[in-house]
């Protein structure tokens, strides 16, 4: 397929899905004594090489993280802190070598709850980032947990955009599945995610972060209704029909999703049921995926009714001018 007969062409996405391996992020790595379990088909380190594929797929812009699912902390607040500084310090030259097309969300150290606070400041405040990427869970603290409530109050404060990425849960060697980890476990962390900020009152008692859910968040469209079983079963104290009374239905389509491995009919379908055009974001995954994957799934969004009527119009640019108004000009 030559470039001028790509899906893309004559498209402005803005893409809020894409990685870059940079070395930083693999030597804070090698620090903390971790595994990388991630297979990405090109590291995209340098800027050029990230902006000339872009132009391939018709990217005008994309918000990169620089984060696979093995995550930022390990075990150790040094550790933690240390790779989210030199990360985000990297990821700051990345973007500021094309900051038309390019911006970025910086990694945070949770669950270390005041490192998180201090490279909160830095990385919005010195290093200029769009907003921040959390993980589902790091040593299985998952993300919503009443422990981070400290960070979610800035968050909210700063009226900040959060991308939430899956980590690798630590059951995975439980399983005794050969199937690779990637293909449901990883959807089901991020719907795991949606569930727990709901359930934790997070949404509720700060609405003003800009939560955006990847991979059109997991199975939490489809299971839409199956969540509304915490207003009816739930054995805690208050429960959750006491605490939320408005119930589960008012929250889910306050998220924000991206369309990264998700660019079916079905899963369109569901997501645009439970939440506004306004709310659907453009997502590639770009390069932990093959290049056809994006192709495919950018010719069939196009033109599915699902996304008919001006709602592919929101995906490919204003859902996310909305969040990243610089990208305007």
């Amino acid at each position: 397929m030559t470039d001028a007969k790509r899906p893309g062409e004559g498209l402005r996405l803005i893409d809020v899905h894409h990685h870059c391996v940079l070395p930083e992020y693999e030597r804070a790595l090698v620090r903390s004594g971790a595994a990388d379990p991630s297979r990405p088909l090109r590291k995209n380190s340098d800027p050029r090489e990230a902006i000339e594929a872009m132009g391939g797929f018709g990217i005008e812009a994309a918000v990169v993280n620089p984060l696979s699912v093995a995550g930022v902390h390990h075990g150790d607040d040094a550790n933690a802190r240390y790779l989210c500084e030199t990360t985000n310090e990297g990821l700051a030259r990345f973007a500021q070598s094309a900051p038309r097309q390019l911006g970025f969300f910086a990694p945070l150290p949770f669950p270390d709850i005041d490192g998180s606070l201090k490279q909160l400041a830095y990385s919005m405040d010195t290093l200029r980032a769009d907003g921040v990427i959390l993980m589902t869970n790091q040593n299985g603290v998952y993300l919503g947990d009443p422990r981070g409530d400290a960070l979610y109050a800035e968050l909210d404060r700063r009226k900040c955009a959060v991308f939430v990425h899956p980590a690798r849960p630590k059951f995975i060697d439980e399983l005794e599945l050969k199937l690779w980890a990637a293909i449901v476990e990883y959807p089901f962390e991020t719907t795991r995610i949606a569930a727990n900020l709901i359930y934790n009152e997070v949404m509720k008692k700060y609405p003003n972060i800009r939560w955006i859910l990847a991979h059109a968040g997991g199975a939490a469209p489809y299971l839409s209704l199956r969540l509304r079983l915490m207003e009816e079963q739930d054995p805690q104290s208050p429960a959750f029909s006491t605490r939320v009374p408005e119930g589960t239905a008012p929250y889910v389509g306050q998220f924000y999703f991206d369309t990264a491995i998700s660019g079916s009919r079905a899963a369109m379908a569901a997501l645009t049921r439970v939440t506004s055009p306004s709310h659907i974001m453009f997502g590639s995954d770009w390069p932990y995926i093959d290049r056809s994957y994006v192709d495919d799934q950018i010719a069939d969004m196009r033109i599915m009714p699902e996304l008919g009527g001006g709602i592919f119009q929101s995906v490919e640019r204003d859902s996310a001018l909305a969040l990243f108004p610089r990208f305007a000009g």
